[in-house]
């Protein structure tokens, strides 16, 4: 029985397990929104087939453009790269300890956070050795961390007491934690304020301003989709406003983010020069797709108003007063002639044809019954030869008719 519970026990001692690292190769949120557009993206697709020729392309287009706009709206508010920054140096590893590795510095900067990453290469590096006689131990680690440190939003007081900003009190946390010195070395450098040295209130002041901008682009775009099967000119405004909304928040962040001075963090085999990440050039494309896509939508309804109608699969005869001038009298009505009917496009001609036909139809079925209910012939014809023969038996010949 002893040697069979004697597995990672040493001198009698409980069982000994080595530390487990796990960690994080991406982010969560962010990961959770891609999977959320993607499962409406495929819900969309497999609905494509049941619409009519080239119905079907009109709807893929309206789908894969709004998804990426809302898309790019909502991974630039919650995305962990608007400025990245990486570099591989030989670096001291931990405090209390003269072991130096070769490892990878990563920095990746958001709206509210900075994420740093420290990866060995390779991954398990010898990390601590004793000589001692009686304990000659050489210990080994696996190197591959990423911490998040938060500054939203507060900027708090100077220090690390409980009234300093987050960012400040989770540093703090992480040196009695023991964290590698090049994490906390990167870590540090938003937490300085003072002496025109403030890249951790710079970015907090940037990513804040943006953050509002982008959560108010988020809106107009649910609104600009409403409309999109209400009205087509308003539906373009909507979407120009909210590639505006988008625009305008890529600029305030280039404008404020870097304070005094670009922010740059030496080590012992180069310097972390910040470049701007995929969150920050994908915000951009969606906000110039969003402008593009509104005014595509609002010279379309303003020139080509029936194209437009077709494109967006409304049906302009639930609507007429969009599309055409309503008159009061029917017959006042002027048909259209075969040239407009030409230059009009798709189901819209075909749909006011049928309208026009109906229309005939109606009014010569109207005439048709007036006709038989008023004209006799018989009683006409004896109406009319006793009223002439009374005129000539009187007076002569009369032009009146009774």
């Amino acid at each position: 029985m002893g040697h069979t519970y004697s597995a990672f026990r040493v001198n009698g001692g409980p069982t000994q397990y080595a530390p487990a690292y796990h960690t994080a190769v991406v982010d969560v949120l962010t990961t959770g929104f891609i999977l959320a557009f993607c499962m409406l993206g495929l819900a969309f697709f497999l609905i494509v087939p049941g619409f009519p020729g080239i119905k079907r392309l009109n709807f893929l287009i309206r789908v894969v453009v709004s998804l990426f706009i809302g898309a790019a709206i909502l991974l630039g508010v919650l995305g962990q790269d608007w400025v990245s920054s990486e570099l591989s140096t030989k670096t001291p590893y931990k405090a209390f300890t003269k072991t130096e590795i070769h490892a990878t510095v990563g920095a990746r900067i958001g709206l509210g956070s900075v994420n740093v990453t420290l990866k060995g290469d390779p991954v398990e590096q010898l990390v601590e050795e004793t000589d001692l006689a009686e304990n000659n131990t050489h210990w080994s680690e696996h190197i591959d961390y990423n911490e998040r440190f938060t500054w939203a939003w507060r900027q708090g007081r100077f220090g690390f007491g409980p009234y300093s900003g987050r960012i400040n009190r989770e540093f703090r946390d992480a040196q009695y934690r023991g964290l590698p010195l090049p994490i906390l070395w990167v870590a540090e450098y938003f937490t300085l304020d003072g002496e025109l040295i403030r890249w951790g209130r710079s970015f907090r002041q940037a990513g804040w301003y943006t953050w509002q901008v982008l959560w108010t682009a988020f809106p107009l775009w649910l609104i600009s989709n409403a409309l999109s099967v209400m009205v087509l000119s308003y539906c373009g405004i909507g979407f120009i406003m909210t590639g505006l909304f988008m625009e305008i928040s890529v600029v305030v962040y280039a404008t404020i983010r870097f304070g005094t001075q670009p922010l740059e963090i030496p080590f012992e085999d180069g310097v972390m020069h910040f470049h701007y990440g995929p969150s920050f050039w994908l915000t951009m494309a969606g906000g110039i797709v969003s402008i593009v896509y509104g005014a595509l939508i609002l010279a379309t309804d303003f020139w080509y108003p029936h194209t437009a109608a077709d494109f967006f699969g409304i049906d302009v005869l639930q609507d007429p007063e969009e599309f055409y001038h309503k008159e009061k009298e029917p017959e006042a009505v002027e048909e259209p002639t075969k040239q407009s009917f030409h230059t009009a496009k798709g189901g819209v001609a075909r749909r006011l044809k049928t309208r026009r036909d109906d229309y005939r139809a109606g009014v010569s079925s109207r005439f048709k019954k007036s006709n038989r209910r008023k004209s006799n012939p018989d009683r006409a014809v004896h109406t009319n030869e006793a009223v002439y023969v009374d005129a000539d038996e009187e007076s002569g010949p009369s032009n009146t008719v009774v």
